[in-house]
């Protein structure tokens, strides 16, 4: 139980960093209905994988997609879980008639000897052209 209150709080630390930056996003950019970010969880619930097509990027003709999610370490109940950040960055991809199709996944999530991390229930998926964001979203993890 407690394992699932250390994530719910990092769940709810990862949205409100997302929220900040939601009020500088391009306006007009949208997620593709045809091709919806999803993220999933992958390599034996280490990574997080997401994918995507956003849309409406304006003039850019590259763009960087970084997803971010946390984790906590298991450990023994009445013990602390430590908590972890997985990130990853596309680099500069094409973007094309503003729209950008990506496909990123995380680093590994790493725990102590004997712990067995567990992804947080949602990600955050952000688009920058340099430092300028572009867009971005918070997702469910599947």
């Amino acid at each position: 139980m407690r394992k699932i209150g250390i994530i719910a709080v990092l769940s709810l630390i990862a949205l409100a960093i997302a929220v900040v930056p939601a009020l500088a996003a391009k306006p007009g950019a949208h997620e593709q209905k045809k091709d919806t970010i999803t993220c999933t969880v992958v390599n034996n619930g280490t990574q997080v994988q997401c994918t995507g097509t956003v849309s409406g990027l304006g003039n850019v003709t590259t763009a960087n997609t970084e997803v971010l999610a946390d984790f906590a370490c298991s450990t023994k109940p009445a013990k602390n879980n430590p908590p972890g950040h997985l990130q990853g960055d596309s680099g500069p991809l094409q973007v094309t008639n503003g729209s950008l199709t990506f496909d990123v996944t995380t680093g590994p999530a790493t725990c102590p000897p004997g712990l067995v991390p567990t992804i947080g229930d949602t990600a955050t998926v952000n688009i920058f052209n340099g430092s300028t964001l572009l867009y971005t979203t918070t997702v469910p993890i599947t």
